[in-house]
């Protein structure tokens, strides 16, 4: 697999977590709620905002990865290292997603580090001192 198949595997994962966030959302609040204008919500409960937590996190995450990503398979450099950087930024940002919503506090920072040094492992592949 290349850093690009890391990458789709990373905008599924994506849209699981807006799935996760929308299945805990549906659990607090009732559907007229849902389908209002969301201007007097209640506030959240602890998992959902665990939930829209994480999904913060990831879309920031992706705006990192994403053009790293992008310029590895550009640069012809998809594969080696940089896919290495792939498969361990999507794997720690699945357990991610699972460890937050769990409440894992400490074990949370330890894989959200991991996913960042995916990250990094890429931007050493496309970096130009490289």
């Amino acid at each position: 697999m290349t850093v690009f198949d890391w990458l789709s595997l990373s905008v599924g994962l994506y849209v699981v977590n807006i799935f996760v966030q929308a299945a805990f959302a549906n659990r607090r609040y009732d559907p007229k709620t849902l389908l209002g204008n969301r201007d007097d919500f209640e506030p959240d409960d602890v998992h959902l905002g665990r939930a829209r937590r994480a999904q913060a996190n990831l879309t920031e995450a992706m705006i990192i990865f994403t053009p790293l990503a992008l310029g590895a398979e550009s640069m012809g450099k998809g594969d080696g290292l940089a896919a290495i950087g792939g498969a361990v930024f999507f794997v720690s940002r699945v357990a991610y997603l699972v460890i937050y919503v769990a409440g894992v506090p400490t074990l949370r920072s330890i894989v959200w580090a991991t996913g960042m040094i995916g990250a990094g492992l890429v931007f050493w592949v496309v970096a130009p001192f490289n």
